[in-house]
């Protein structure tokens, strides 16, 4: 679901106000149009000497400049919000599947030592970081396995996660959606709150109908994805240092198609992460797993009131009220 489904106020009463601004504003900036109207009783070569800014022609005037600060002062007071805050105690961590690819093409070496190789130091990081809590292996390539069921004992996992290698997998290729069906039986009845992270380096378009079929389902897991590699690839290398082919015949092609990635993202809702050095890519990661949690099952988690993001250009119109000829008369 997106901040746009969320979005709601607060304390929607004082959306109330906003038509008795709007009245206010009609009154006063009527009145000041007929004062515009007497001066013509008055002198001219007067009327010149005490109009302040006589030549300056503006359809903006300084009650309208207090009406824009009064309808944000108005929205900020309803509280807009669209997410959640975690509440302080709330300290359970959600349930993850691992899916990572075992294929061909994640032997390319243009992230060092391979790609593979980058995607388990990305996947211990991000274990690392969740002490405590259930975290399952998958590998797929043309075919998808479980590897360990949801375990709490990081160290366990270690050893499979290194031992897993493109020449175990039964069947070549890179199917995701092969993943699905084995989540939903390792997350049980805690499919809405876990998430299913997809770590390869890419997603073939076959797979995006059946990826967004999962996501529409009311009680699936949330998704998200670390692509590992370089738009450009590399050479996929094998063991002894010979490049890995296709079956249709030549190398493997490693590029990374990102027009699919992008339909990924906005066809099935899901997030992609791109792996970089660094540990900003396992925070990004850690943030959606837990806020996923967060909104599913925190029962005393609270509204964030954004309210304050309009307070800002209030007070900031309110400071043309200080120069010369923009103060209001009432």
């Amino acid at each position: 679901m997106s901040g746009i489904d969320l979005f709601h106020f607060m304390r929607p009463w004082f959306l109330v106000s906003i038509p008795l601004v709007l009245v206010i504003w009609w009154f006063v900036r009527k009145r000041e149009s007929r004062k515009g109207q007497r001066s013509d009783l008055i002198a001219s070569h007067l009327r010149d000497a005490l109009t302040v800014n006589m030549h300056v022609r503006s359809a903006f005037r300084p009650v309208d400049g207090v009406l824009i600060a009064m309808l944000l002062m108005a929205l900020t007071a309803a509280g807009p919000a669209w997410n959640k805050q975690p509440s302080p105690w709330y300290s359970e961590t959600a349930p993850l599947v691992i899916a990572l690819e075992v294929s061909d093409s994640m032997r390319s070496n243009d992230l060092q030592p391979s790609r593979l190789d980058r995607a388990r130091f990305k996947v211990l990081d991000l274990i690392a970081q969740r002490t405590g809590s259930r975290t399952a292996i998958i590998a797929y390539a043309g075919s998808a396995h479980v590897v360990i069921p949801p375990s709490k004992d990081i160290e366990a996992i270690k050893p499979f996660l290194q031992s897993l290698d493109p020449a175990i997998m039964p069947e070549q290729g890179s199917v995701a959606s092969n993943v699905l069906p084995l989540a939903s039986n390792l997350f049980g009845q805690a499919a809405r709150i876990g998430t299913v992270l997809f770590v390869n380096d890419g997603f073939d378009s076959a797979d995006i109908p059946l990826i967004r079929a999962y996501a529409d389902l009311p009680e699936s897991a949330s998704m998200a994805a670390l692509i590992v590699g370089t738009d450009a690839g590399g050479v996929a290398l094998m063991p002894d240092g010979s490049p890995a082919m296709a079956s249709s015949g030549g190398r493997i092609d490693t590029t990374i198609d990102t027009a699919v990635l992008a339909r990924v993202e906005s066809e099935a809702g899901m997030p992609v992460v791109r792996a970089q050095a660094g540990d900003n890519d396992v925070r990004q990661l850690l943030r959606h797993i837990q806020s996923n949690l967060n909104l599913a099952n925190d029962p005393d988690a609270q509204w964030a009131d954004q309210g304050w993001w309009l307070l800002w250009p209030a007070l900031l119109l309110t400071l043309f009220w200080f120069r010369r000829g923009w103060t209001m008369q009432w």
